[in-house]
């Protein structure tokens, strides 16, 4: 199949299988060696590139995902004035060390000053937080960046998803990207081949790194009509396609759907927040998913469609067990509706979770809120519990143990231990199951404590 781009300001078109990972096509198809091959599972950040004007992992990115897309690599950045900036900046710092991972934190800091204006260190540390560094530190790359930031000022936005890519057929395996909604269920509706369908990519070009070439991909990611959030009378919808960055800066999400924002805060780094998609989150069906505390705590809905039409039921009843969902062949996630709610009182809410470090971390355990205080009392308490149980878990007792009287210390306390005896944990790779109860009981008391002063 001919994929065609532009990498670096040049028009190239490229004969590769769709499935490729668009790191590979850089390096051994054009030659573009400076994007490096790293983790493989977007930790590391050694292969970001820019697509679109939004950092990537090229390593989670399908080449046929890139069609008709604009690519800017580390070896554009000196033709490109704010990556000059960086470039230099790195230079007078002594930024640079090994260098193995210098060209994924020049393009993360590209893409930050391109649409940051004098970042502050927080927001230069969140815009590197998917980035790695073993031998330089990051002292003197937070300070490079922070010196570029003087000379620069943000002149790029990201383009829409780019469009649509026929149908590639290679032997016995299939790769498309439908450009509408009827397409993508047209061939959703076919009796063969078996689809596994991708939106961002993040989590399945993981799963199945070293057989992508053995799965009949459908990449949705170029359906605008599922990248919109829209305002209804009495609720929100989210489409499925809306990326993490896209829910941390929407107005409407951070006035109704604050949970999420918070969550989504936590989901890798930029180079995931920018790929990966809250539809897919919730498909994926992981107990340690960010993105599905948050739903359940504000009694989301998912609209599931297919030919045959369209059905709506909570997002509690949506997962079945880990990677495990009601959802058929034939029908796709299309939005997520969540309901205004506004009830009498102070608004208390919040999603955290524990990993063995501050970003790029999978949950050993999470806890979503949301209830209102109003005269010592709370009131619509809803909590769910993430990584504790096969699927994320609502807490009921938990609930109603801090609707049971004053919210004072010993409430709190009492419901502290219905978290701790409500969730099913296991030990495993990550932690031990009494970690975990310990987590979820130290997360919900940690988080609600600062109130107990307002309630009294």
């Amino acid at each position: 199949m001919v994929i065609s781009f532009t990498v670096n300001g040049q028009p190239y078109e490229v004969e590769a299988d769709p499935r490729t990972l668009l790191l590979h096509t850089l390096r051994e198809d054009l030659g573009l060696r400076g994007t490096k091959y790293g983790c493989g599972e977007g930790e590391c950040g050694a292969c970001s590139v820019i697509l679109n004007g939004r950092a990537v992992n090229a390593c989670l990115t399908l080449t046929g995902q890139a069609h008709g897309a604009e690519i800017l690599t580390v070896e554009g950045l000196s033709q490109d004035e704010p990556g000059a900036q960086v470039l230099e900046a790195f230079a007078r710092a002594g930024a640079v060390q090994c260098g193995f991972c210098t060209p994924g934190f020049a393009i993360s800091a590209r893409a930050l000053l391109a649409e940051t204006s004098a970042p502050d260190v927080e927001a230069i540390r969140r815009g590197l937080s998917g980035n790695l560094c073993r031998c330089t530190g990051y002292t003197k790359i937070i300070k490079a960046v922070a010196e570029a930031a003087q000379n620069t000022q943000p002149s790029v936005s990201a383009r829409p998803p780019n469009g649509h890519a026929p149908a590639a057929i290679n032997g016995q395996t299939e790769f498309a990207r439908p450009a509408t909604l009827a397409e993508a269920f047209d061939l959703l509706n076919q009796p063969e081949p078996r689809w596994r369908v991708i939106a961002g990519g993040t989590d399945v070009l993981v799963q199945h790194e070293h057989r992508l070439k053995s799965l009949n991909l459908l990449d949705i990611g170029g359906l605008g009509e599922l990248r919109q959030i829209n305002e209804r009378d009495d609720l929100i919808s989210i489409g499925a396609l809306v990326s993490y960055t896209e829910l941390i800066r929407s107005p409407l999400v951070q006035k109704w759907a604050w949970p999420l924002v918070m969550a989504a805060r936590e989901v890798g780094g930029a180079q995931i927040q920018n790929m990966g998609t809250l539809g897919g989150n919730v498909v994926n069906a992981s107990p340690a998913a960010d993105g599905v505390p948050p739903l359940y705590v504000l009694e989301a809905q998912l609209v599931l469609k297919s030919v045959r039409g369209e059905r709506t039921l909570p997002v509690e009843a949506f997962a079945l067990g880990p990677g495990k969902t009601v959802i058929q062949p034939d029908e796709l996630l299309t939005e997520i509706l969540v309901p205004k709610q506004k009830h009498t009182g102070q608004e208390v809410a919040f999603f955290e979770k524990v990993g063995p470090r501050q970003a790029q971390t999978i949950a050993k355990a999470s806890v979503a809120f949301r209830g209102w205080l109003m005269d010592g009392r709370l009131t619509h308490v809803r909590v769910a519990l993430g990584a504790v149980a096969p699927t994320v878990i609502p807490a009921p007792q938990t609930s109603a143990a801090l609707m049971a009287g004053l919210f004072e210390e010993a409430t709190l306390l009492r419901a502290g231990q219905a978290a701790h005896n409500e969730c099913s944990p296991i030990d495993d790779i990550r932690s031990t199951a009494a970690y975990r109860r310990k987590l979820v009981r130290g997360l919900l008391i940690r988080n609600l404590w600062p109130y107990l002063e307002i309630g009294d």
